[in-house]
């Protein structure tokens, strides 16, 4: 099963969040436009707007208790997209 720890709690987390998440992880200090992660992670099952994106970013920020205004993982980049910041270490 898939999924993601913080400090060593499991976080809880929609598959689609989990999956915006994975992307943004394996494509580090990039800048991913909203329409790259609808593409990405939705494909073409995708709703009409990109207000999907910053639904799943707004839920990851709540689990990462991440703060948009100073940003520990999740980095938004005004007109481009967003950008994942932390270092990642993975098990086994």
């Amino acid at each position: 099963a898939r999924r993601a720890t913080l400090s060593g709690e499991t976080l809880e987390l929609t598959p689609k969040a989990f999956s915006v998440l994975e992307y943004l992880m394996t494509h580090p200090d990039e800048a991913i436009s909203r329409e790259r992660l609808l593409d990405a992670v939705w494909g073409w099952e995708y709703p009409a707007g990109t207000r999907t994106v910053d639904t799943r970013m707004a839920e990851l920020r709540r689990s990462l208790d991440d703060d948009p205004a100073e940003p520990r993982f999740i980095e938004t980049i005004p007109g481009e997209g967003y950008r994942f910041i932390a270092s990642v270490h993975g098990e086994g």
